[in-house]
């Protein structure tokens, strides 16, 4: 029986410790954007892949009121050795454009949000963290227009970084260990994290893993029992999050693809459904043989919010009604980003700090109408301009599929107040909203290509079917 076996407790709690940034951290810091610079100088697809690959590693170090983090220290770092390198400040792409634009908007509604704050310091964090995100979509998108073999780099860096972090989570799932849990029959229950910060950004971050894993064999080279292996881990920790939300959308977002692209659906179906049965066997066997959990205990897990002392974190049933309050409070340009969580005693809300469980309220309880509008047409440009790409670029494709995931999914969580979560969306966007342009190309006033610009352009890639064979 589990409860006689040399396992780790189920759940460890852990506390939130601010870490100094000692010499040493410095260094390494330092080294790595050094390497990004270089990278980004050179036009080096490994830049593409080591953006990617940072993502859901953070190494935490405090500076003040800020953080430095890996993926900062690369994309600082990338961002900086691509315009020594000559890069363009703006993607050649329309569609990059478009994109990038929406995205500026967010920055602006965040910055108007400072005029009804009570705080200034948290419009300030969520304003640089808004432009981090655009810096990321920034440089996947030069990488991708500067380097033709930066699409496979980005991707082994998302494969190789989420087999990590799944491989961590299975372990968690397994052995226990993990961050947070639930309380099932009076026993905790862990929920797999991985790397990440909780397990609900974990299903975010799997969420637009996924669809990568999922496009993997539309590149004309991949292995396909590693493609196998990451992707049945991947839906394997996905279910050990007991995300019901990540469990549901990620399932929906295969269905979609495939009526997309129904070849690369079906080769990603048996791995899916392998790790979603390992899965459920390890969360089945703590159930029952550790909590001595009945039917009706496990019933709870279909729940939104399971019965129980959710600590600081609150309900959506207390969270949600609070986001509207404030709205009402300033509707027009919202009580300030960043706000909300610290303004929640002022609707009766005490002893709690979290987010408000739902992207969408939060932006609108934040930034008032006028950043849910932003949000909303930012959603549309990004979703119509991936999905029109999405039979040229493999990219687009799994930028459509992990978008529309994580915009549905936030309608009762808020994953881009994490970081990891928003850092992949962004970069994905970035790559799938870009093609390789060889040489100086130039627009038309159409957005085409210069016919002289075009004669330039090497030979597309015959597209290769999932069994190898050409496409007709």
């Amino acid at each position: 029986m589990i409860a006689s076996l040399p396992l780790l407790p189920p759940v460890i709690d852990q506390s939130i410790q601010r870490v100094a940034l000692d010499p040493a951290a410095a260094v390494g810091f330092l080294a790595l954007a050094a390497a990004a610079a270089y990278l980004g100088y050179k036009k080096s697809p490994i830049g593409a892949m080591l953006l990617a690959f940072g993502v859901p590693f953070a190494a935490y170090r405090d500076v003040g009121n800020t953080t430095i983090t890996i993926e900062k220290c690369i994309a600082l770092g990338s961002a900086l050795g691509l315009l020594i390198g000559g890069a363009p400040l703006w993607p050649r792409s329309r569609a990059g454009q478009r994109v990038l634009l929406a995205g500026g908007v967010i920055v602006l509604t965040i910055a108007l949000s400072g005029f009804n704050a009570t705080y200034s310091g948290p419009v300030a964090r969520e304003f640089f963290k808004q432009l981090e995100y655009l810096l990321l979509f920034w440089c996947a998108a030069t990488f991708i227009e500067r380097s033709e073999r930066s699409p496979t780099y980005l991707v082994t860096g998302v494969v190789a970084s989420t087999a990590i972090v799944s491989v961590l989570a299975l372990f968690q799932g397994m052995i226990g260990g993990a961050p947070s849990g639930i309380w099932i029959n009076g026993h905790p229950l862990q929920r797999a994290a991985g790397t990440l910060e909780g397990p609900n950004q974990l299903a975010g971050f799997l969420e637009a893993a996924l669809p990568i894993l999922w496009v993997w064999p539309a590149f004309a080279s991949y292995s396909k029992p590693v493609q196998q292996y990451v992707t049945a881990t991947s839906s394997a920790a996905m279910i050990l999050t007991l995300s019901r939300a990540g469990v549901v959308v990620a399932g929906a977002s295969l269905v979609l693809l495939y009526y997309l692209r129904r070849p690369l659906a079906r080769a990603s179906l048996i791995p899916m459904l392998v790790g979603a049965g390992v899965g459920i066997v390890a969360i089945g066997a703590w159930a029952v043989l550790w909590a001595h959990a009945t039917i009706a205990d496990l019933s709870h897990l279909a729940y939104f919010d399971i019965p129980g002392n959710p600590g600081g974190v609150g309900t959506r049933e207390q969270l949600w009604p609070a986001a509207l309050k404030l709205f009402l409070m300033h509707p027009l340009l919202g009580v300030g980003a960043g706000n909300y969580q610290l303004l929640l005693p002022t609707v009766g809300l005490h002893g709690i700090e979290t987010h408000a469980g739902s992207l969408w309220l939060q932006t609108l309880a934040e930034q008032g109408v006028v950043g849910f509008l932003a949000l909303l047409a930012f959603g549309i440009v990004a979703l119509r301009e991936t999905f029109a790409l999405r039979a040229q670029s493999p990219l687009a494709l799994a930028a459509f599929l992990a978008l529309t995931s994580l915009l549905a999914h936030q309608l009762v969580d808020d994953l881009f107040f994490f970081p990891k979560v928003a850092s992949l969306c962004w970069l994905l966007l970035g790559a799938g909203t870009c093609t390789y342009r060889h040489g100086e190309e130039v627009l038309s006033g159409n957005g085409r290509l210069h016919p002289e610009a075009r004669a330039r352009q090497p030979l597309e890639r015959t597209p290769v079917n999932v069994t190898g064979s050409p496409k007709p």
